[in-house]
């Protein structure tokens, strides 16, 4: 007969030990920090967004200078093209380069790279004048060394959060999106004030001190060399494992790229030529006006990156379609408004308030699209996948600039837009389908 103060004794220690047992795992639960506030991450995300502003305050005053020296939508998209071109053949070898070294070293070393070139061109911009031509030659020298830090900070994310789940590479993909659009959004606030009072050099030398800062932050990031199996092979063979890879073992990741493509070649011409050209030639506002409507896309497109940053666990490939027809129907009012007999602030408003909700819909088709590949691809291979799916997007830039700038020139504004709706409805069309059969 078992001794009942014996059984009392032992089911209170079973139950204090589970007692114990439970709070422990309760203080681990609360007390392990979330793997996005490392201060790797930290870094890397200060650096990204110091660079990326200072980037962007080049580009806004570079813009505003060709316009107005110009006025011209053709040489103003000449210009975008030409900055374009280096990335896309550069791209693929930033990718090689990027899955061989130590990734926070590429970084550290293209950021100072860039502080170099824009300070030596606001030299030489300072003593012997400005020119389209020097300005071209700056934009090209900046866009090969970005070809090599984009496919650079992409592989780093999921090298940082693999381990973690696809829901935290989706995360740290979205805060990564955040601060692109933040870092954008000041200089459009800012960059037609101090365009108008102060002038290029001004700007040239934020860019200056924006790209240094960068670099000394990333100088501290712990991340090792990428994780290979076997010895490494030649960059010429590295390469063609990458395009082996989307041709044969991941096709869909190619046609991903196919259908991006398309997509960019709309939204880049439309967003990067159009929308300056109608404000600054068609409705004629000043620079400063360009600069608030430009700010207010990118608070739009932080709001956007942070709505989607709450949804990333959900933002598989089936939702594609359905974040393409909202981003379709928002190019639509903006083309009819130019049909009515409106003023000119009626129709800038209408523009640029659309133009917002165009931004939040292309912070959702980012969010799906980027790290459906990085979680499709070997570690290894990151780089050169992103890099390659990177290029073949990015084709379309310039194509797209181009074709807009043209058609600015020489069409209605009305005419555009509408047109541009009905290709993102055909593009919407084709994904649906291939959306559904992404993951096979």
């Amino acid at each position: 007969m078992s001794d009942p103060t014996a059984t009392s004794t032992a089911t209170s220690t079973t139950a204090t030990s589970t007692t114990h047992s439970a709070t422990d795992q309760t203080t681990d639960q609360t007390t392990t920090p979330s793997p996005l506030r490392s201060r790797d991450f930290a870094l890397l995300i200060a650096g990204q967004g110091i660079s990326l502003f200072g980037d962007s305050m080049l580009g806004f005053a570079m813009a505003m200078w060709v316009l107005d020296r110009t006025g011209s939508a053709t040489v103003f998209a000449s210009i975008l093209a030409a900055a374009v071109v280096p990335t896309i053949i550069c791209s693929p070898f930033g990718g090689v380069l990027a899955d061989r070294m130590n990734r926070r070293t590429i970084m550290v070393a293209l950021d100072a790279g860039s502080s170099v070139i824009v300070a030596v061109s606001a030299i030489v911009f300072a003593t012997a004048g400005f020119h389209i031509a020097a300005v071209a030659v700056m934009q090209i020298l900046l866009a090969v060394l970005k070809a090599f830090e984009t496919p650079t900070v992409q592989a780093a994310i999921p090298q940082m959060y693999r381990r973690y789940g696809e829901e935290t590479v989706r995360q740290a993909t979205a805060v990564t999106n955040q601060v692109q659009m933040l870092s954008n959004l000041l200089p459009s606030f800012l960059g037609g004030v101090l365009y108008s009072a102060l002038g290029i050099r001004a700007m040239m030398l934020i860019t200056v001190v924006s790209f240094a800062a960068a670099a000394v932050l990333e100088r501290f990031i712990r991340l090792g060399a990428p994780e290979r199996d076997g010895e490494l092979p030649s960059p010429l063979d590295d390469f063609k494992a990458g395009l082996r890879f989307l041709l044969h073992d991941r096709p869909n990741v190619f046609k991903l790229a196919l259908f991006a493509a398309g997509l960019n070649f709309v939204v880049i011409g439309y967003a990067n030529v159009g929308v300056a050209y109608t404000i600054r030639t068609v409705l004629g506002f000043d620079a400063t006006v360009y600069g608030v409507a430009d700010g207010l896309v990118g608070v739009a497109g932080v709001a956007g990156a942070m709505l989607a940053g709450m949804f990333a666990a959900k933002l598989s490939m089936d939702r594609m379609p359905a974040a393409l027809v909202a981003f379709t129907l928002t190019i639509l009012p903006q083309g009819l408004v130019f049909l009515l007999p409106v003023g000119a602030w009626t129709k800038l408003v209408v523009m640029v308030a659309f133009e917002c909700a165009s931004m939040v819909c292309c912070c959702f088709t980012n969010l799906i699209a980027a790290p459906a590949i990085q979680l499709s691809t070997p570690e290894a291979m990151t780089g050169k996948v992103m890099s390659i799916f990177g290029a073949l997007c990015i084709c379309a830039q310039p194509l797209g600039q181009m074709a807009y700038g043209w058609a600015y020139d020489r069409f209605p504004v009305a005419a555009i837009l509408l047109v541009t709706t009905a290709i993102c409805g055909v593009v919407t069309a084709m994904m649906t389908p291939f959306s559904r059969r992404f993951d096979e």
